[in-house]
Protein backbone atom coordinates (compact mmCIF):
# COMPACT_ATOMS: atom_id res chain seq x y z
CA UNK A 1 0.00 0.00 0.00
CA UNK A 2 2.55 2.46 1.09
CA UNK A 3 4.88 1.99 -2.15
CA UNK A 4 1.43 2.11 -4.75
CA UNK A 5 0.80 5.81 -2.64
CA UNK A 6 4.61 6.74 -2.38
CA UNK A 7 4.93 5.59 -6.18
CA UNK A 8 1.83 7.96 -7.40
CA UNK A 9 3.08 10.60 -5.67
CA UNK A 10 6.29 10.55 -6.82
CA UNK A 11 5.09 10.87 -10.46
CA UNK A 12 2.83 13.46 -9.53
CA UNK A 13 5.51 15.41 -8.21
CA UNK A 14 8.02 14.67 -10.81
CA UNK A 15 5.07 15.56 -12.96
CA UNK A 16 4.43 18.78 -11.68
CA UNK A 17 8.22 20.23 -10.58
CA UNK A 18 8.90 19.80 -14.13
CA UNK A 19 5.88 21.83 -15.79
CA UNK A 20 6.94 24.50 -12.92
CA UNK A 21 10.33 24.87 -14.30
CA UNK A 22 10.18 26.08 -17.50
CA UNK A 23 6.85 27.84 -18.97
CA UNK A 24 7.38 26.08 -22.75
CA UNK A 25 7.55 22.47 -21.21
CA UNK A 26 4.36 20.14 -23.13
CA UNK A 27 1.86 19.95 -20.75
CA UNK A 28 -0.59 16.52 -21.04
CA UNK A 29 1.58 16.13 -24.61
CA UNK A 30 -0.30 18.16 -26.37
CA UNK A 31 0.59 21.93 -25.35
CA UNK A 32 3.22 24.23 -23.25
CA UNK A 33 1.92 25.86 -20.13
CA UNK A 34 2.15 29.22 -21.83
CA UNK A 35 -0.33 28.25 -24.76
CA UNK A 36 -2.50 26.76 -22.58
CA UNK A 37 -2.33 30.49 -20.77
CA UNK A 38 -2.50 32.32 -23.78
CA UNK A 39 -5.77 30.27 -24.33
CA UNK A 40 -7.19 31.38 -21.18
CA UNK A 41 -6.14 34.71 -21.11
CA UNK A 42 -8.00 34.96 -24.71
CA UNK A 43 -11.02 33.11 -23.82
CA UNK A 44 -11.46 35.78 -20.54
CA UNK A 45 -10.80 38.71 -23.16
CA UNK A 46 -13.62 37.44 -25.13
CA UNK A 47 -14.59 39.14 -28.81
CA UNK A 48 -15.42 42.89 -28.07
CA UNK A 49 -16.80 44.25 -31.12
CA UNK A 50 -14.31 47.69 -30.63
CA UNK A 51 -11.64 46.43 -28.32
CA UNK A 52 -8.80 45.93 -29.96
CA UNK A 53 -7.48 42.24 -31.05
CA UNK A 54 -5.85 39.64 -28.88
CA UNK A 55 -3.49 39.84 -31.21
CA UNK A 56 -2.72 43.26 -30.72
CA UNK A 57 -2.63 43.34 -27.11
CA UNK A 58 -0.51 40.08 -27.44
CA UNK A 59 -1.21 39.47 -23.88
CA UNK A 60 1.44 35.88 -24.46
CA UNK A 61 4.21 38.03 -24.60
CA UNK A 62 3.80 39.73 -21.72
CA UNK A 63 2.66 36.94 -19.82
CA UNK A 64 5.68 35.04 -20.90
CA UNK A 65 8.19 37.74 -20.19
CA UNK A 66 7.02 37.51 -16.31
CA UNK A 67 7.43 34.01 -16.35
CA UNK A 68 11.16 34.24 -17.20
CA UNK A 69 11.88 37.63 -15.26
CA UNK A 70 13.83 37.29 -12.48
CA UNK A 71 12.02 40.51 -10.91
CA UNK A 72 8.68 38.50 -10.96
CA UNK A 73 8.94 36.35 -7.58
CA UNK A 74 8.95 32.70 -7.89
CA UNK A 75 5.79 32.17 -5.97
CA UNK A 76 4.01 34.18 -8.32
CA UNK A 77 5.50 32.32 -11.10
CA UNK A 78 4.39 29.28 -9.81
CA UNK A 79 0.94 29.77 -8.97
CA UNK A 80 0.16 31.12 -12.35
CA UNK A 81 2.10 27.77 -13.90
CA UNK A 82 0.13 25.59 -11.03
CA UNK A 83 -3.22 27.03 -12.96
CA UNK A 84 -2.45 26.03 -16.02
CA UNK A 85 -1.71 22.78 -14.75
CA UNK A 86 -5.37 23.07 -12.53
CA UNK A 87 -7.08 24.22 -15.32
CA UNK A 88 -5.93 21.38 -17.61
CA UNK A 89 -7.14 18.89 -15.15
CA UNK A 90 -10.20 20.04 -14.94
CA UNK A 91 -10.66 20.56 -18.67
CA UNK A 92 -9.67 16.49 -18.75
CA UNK A 93 -12.05 15.35 -15.91
CA UNK A 94 -14.62 17.52 -17.16
CA UNK A 95 -14.04 16.38 -20.82
CA UNK A 96 -11.62 13.80 -20.85
CA UNK A 97 -9.75 15.98 -23.40
CA UNK A 98 -7.01 18.95 -22.48
CA UNK A 99 -8.11 22.66 -22.22
CA UNK A 100 -6.24 23.45 -25.18
CA UNK A 101 -8.06 20.29 -27.42
CA UNK A 102 -11.59 21.82 -26.33
CA UNK A 103 -13.54 23.53 -28.41
CA UNK A 104 -14.74 27.47 -27.26
CA UNK A 105 -18.22 26.21 -25.88
CA UNK A 106 -16.38 23.73 -23.32
CA UNK A 107 -13.36 25.61 -22.91
CA UNK A 108 -16.40 28.65 -21.27
CA UNK A 109 -17.61 25.86 -19.49
CA UNK A 110 -14.51 25.01 -17.94
CA UNK A 111 -13.74 28.13 -17.14
CA UNK A 112 -16.69 28.85 -15.51
CA UNK A 113 -16.22 25.48 -13.57
CA UNK A 114 -13.49 26.88 -11.97
CA UNK A 115 -14.58 29.80 -11.19
CA UNK A 116 -16.64 28.15 -8.52
CA UNK A 117 -13.16 26.91 -6.40
CA UNK A 118 -11.74 29.67 -4.45
CA UNK A 119 -8.19 29.12 -6.14
CA UNK A 120 -9.67 28.98 -9.91
CA UNK A 121 -11.94 32.55 -9.21
CA UNK A 122 -8.42 34.08 -7.95
CA UNK A 123 -6.08 32.50 -10.48
CA UNK A 124 -8.68 33.81 -13.54
CA UNK A 125 -8.35 37.50 -11.43
CA UNK A 126 -4.75 37.32 -11.83
CA UNK A 127 -4.73 35.84 -15.62
CA UNK A 128 -7.65 39.32 -16.30
CA UNK A 129 -4.86 41.52 -14.68
CA UNK A 130 -2.11 40.55 -16.88
CA UNK A 131 -4.67 40.87 -19.60
CA UNK A 132 -5.71 44.13 -18.42
CA UNK A 133 -1.90 45.16 -17.95
CA UNK A 134 -1.25 44.29 -21.85
CA UNK A 135 -4.03 46.20 -23.04
CA UNK A 136 -3.07 49.19 -20.82
CA UNK A 137 0.90 48.52 -20.97
CA UNK A 138 3.47 50.76 -23.03
CA UNK A 139 3.96 49.51 -26.22
CA UNK A 140 8.01 48.85 -24.96
CA UNK A 141 6.98 46.05 -23.72
CA UNK A 142 5.88 44.35 -26.50
CA UNK A 143 1.86 44.77 -25.99
CA UNK A 144 -0.55 46.99 -26.57
CA UNK A 145 0.64 47.04 -30.61
CA UNK A 146 0.02 50.43 -32.14
CA UNK A 147 -1.28 51.93 -28.88
CA UNK A 148 -4.31 50.10 -29.92
CA UNK A 149 -5.78 49.93 -26.08
CA UNK A 150 -4.51 53.45 -25.36
CA UNK A 151 -6.47 54.37 -28.72
CA UNK A 152 -9.90 52.31 -27.97
CA UNK A 153 -10.25 54.23 -24.34
CA UNK A 154 -9.03 57.39 -25.42
CA UNK A 155 -6.30 56.92 -22.99
CA UNK A 156 -3.41 60.13 -23.36
CA UNK A 157 -0.41 58.46 -22.02
CA UNK A 158 1.68 59.94 -19.06
CA UNK A 159 5.47 61.64 -20.15
CA UNK A 160 8.20 60.93 -20.69
CA UNK A 161 7.56 57.52 -21.54
CA UNK A 162 9.93 54.74 -20.73
CA UNK A 163 13.26 54.83 -23.20
CA UNK A 164 13.51 50.78 -21.74
CA UNK A 165 11.44 48.22 -20.46
CA UNK A 166 11.71 47.62 -16.52
CA UNK A 167 10.66 43.96 -16.50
Amino acid sequence: MFLKTRRTFLKKTAFSTTALILPHIKLFASASILDTLALAQRDLYGDLKSAPSFKEINSRAYLSLILTHSRVDEDSKKYIKNGAIWLDEDAVKLYKKPYIQLDEKKRQKTLHYIATYTWGENWIDTMLRFVYEAVLGDTIYGVNKNESGWKWLTHASGLPRPKEALL
